[in-house]
């Protein structure tokens, strides 16, 4: 299914560890970017959904797209929410600015191939090593619902884990918030 929230459960353990050397606006942009393809595919009837995108190499190419969006959209994003948390006096909700380049390149990256290894799993139509190779060395390694529910669950752990991360470093210095 296009633009699947499950991948989001990656990015949701990367998160805690990696503080702002990681951007989850970028992983999920990478998310959609790599999903239009097969929602063009879906739409229009196309035999196979996960063409050239859903490839190592369409990975490295989508990442740059992913990043540009980012560093568009991420700073109006971040000012508009900021400026309501402030509103409702939850300032340590808020997002950082700005966003390291680092951390753009880090989401975006880990996004589409992490993406690619998802989809890989379970995905019959997928060649992620072409043009070199037609096959899929992971098809079937997990099953299709076990992949979803451990992209549930880590994004389940992964998101209590940032939060607590967020209220503690709160509870210690509620100043120095954004």
């Amino acid at each position: 299914m296009p633009f699947t929230p499950f991948h989001m459960g990656v990015a949701l353990v990367i998160k805690p560890v990696s503080h702002r050397w990681f951007s989850l606006f970028a992983f999920g942009a990478a998310q959609i970017v790599m999903d239009i393809e097969p929602l063009l595919g879906m739409l229009l009837g196309w035999g196979q959904l996960h063409g050239w995108t859903h490839t190592l190499i369409g990975a490295l190419c989508l990442a740059p797209v992913a990043a540009v969006l980012t560093t568009t959209l991420y700073p109006w994003l971040a000012r508009w929410w900021n400026g309501h948390m402030r509103i409702h006096r939850q300032q340590w909700l808020c997002m950082h600015l700005p966003l390291a380049t680092k951390a753009v390149w880090a989401g975006a990256l880990t996004g589409t191939f992490s993406h690619v290894l998802l989809d890989a799993f379970m995905h019959t139509d997928m060649q992620p090593l072409a043009p070199f190779s037609a096959v899929n060395p992971v098809l079937w390694w997990v099953q299709h619902d076990h992949v979803y529910t451990g992209c549930a669950i880590a994004g389940a752990i992964g998101g209590l884990v940032w939060f607590m991360q967020l209220w503690r470093q709160r509870q210690k210095n509620p100043a120095s918030q954004p």
